[in-house]
């Protein structure tokens, strides 16, 4: 695979960590330490970083308790949302004077926050976008060379590895496939998918070079972004 950069030109990255990864069940501390560790080696490198925080289990619990209360689903998706900035809040504090101190409301806030040298991080934005949507979006807005998924899955299956045995990993895929893939996943809030349909076409339409990766790999996301072996799913531009 080739590198993602020339040698010596840093990266323009945007970054999706899953609510699976930041708050499995409570926010995962050292998960976030191990994040905020990479997101500063990628800056030593002189890489651009955007980032997107998941909602998690916070999220979930609370849009189970606003659906008990009869809430509206675009109430549970607002609440949603503040679950996923609450986690932001979480990278934020690791990240410390490097980061953006606030989590960052719309694409324009974060461009401008990283072309200051801050790293943004962004959770959900409005009602019936998913932090993956949100992903891609800001990868499109930013002209990022590569968005990167990390989630408790180690990349894209043909089925849901924790339901179906007998799923096999793709190291590699289309855009289009991937789009052909997550047709027909139901959109509500709450719904946790590798990349939801929104995100897929974006992806597909703006042609931007992707990555799902596990957990496991997020201290050598640095080594991965210029060039390195991975072991999750490549989602390439093309049909």
């Amino acid at each position: 695979m080739p590198p993602y950069r020339t040698s010596g030109d840093g990266v323009r990255v945007t970054l999706c960590f899953g609510g699976s990864i930041i708050a499995p069940n409570v926010p995962d501390l050292g998960c976030i330490r191990e994040i905020a560790d990479a997101l500063r080696e990628l800056r030593s490198r002189r890489h651009e970083v955007l980032a997107v925080v998941g909602g998690g289990a916070t999220s979930r619990t609370y849009i189970e308790a606003a659906r008990k209360l009869k809430a509206s689903d675009v109430s549970c998706d607002t609440i949603g949302i503040d679950a996923t900035r609450l986690n932001a809040r979480l990278l934020i504090a690791a990240l410390g004077e490097l980061a953006e101190p606030s989590p960052v409301l719309t694409f324009e806030a974060a461009i401008r926050a990283m072309l200051r040298g801050k790293i943004p991080v962004m959770g959900g934005t409005v009602p019936g976008h998913t932090t993956d949507a949100v992903a891609a979006m800001l990868a499109n807005s930013s002209r990022s060379e590569m968005l990167m998924f990390f989630t408790d899955v180690d990349g894209v299956y043909t089925a849901d590895p924790k339901l179906d045995p007998s799923a096999k990993k793709l190291e590699a895929m289309t855009a289009c496939e991937l789009v052909k893939l997550v047709t027909g996943v139901k959109m509500e809030p709450g719904v946790k998918v590798i990349v939801d349909p929104v995100g897929a076409r974006i992806i597909e339409r703006a042609r931007i070079r992707t990555l799902v990766l596990g957990r496991h790999e997020i201290k050598r996301m640095p080594e991965i972004l210029e060039g390195d072996k991975h072991s999750g799913t490549a989602i390439l531009p093309g049909g």
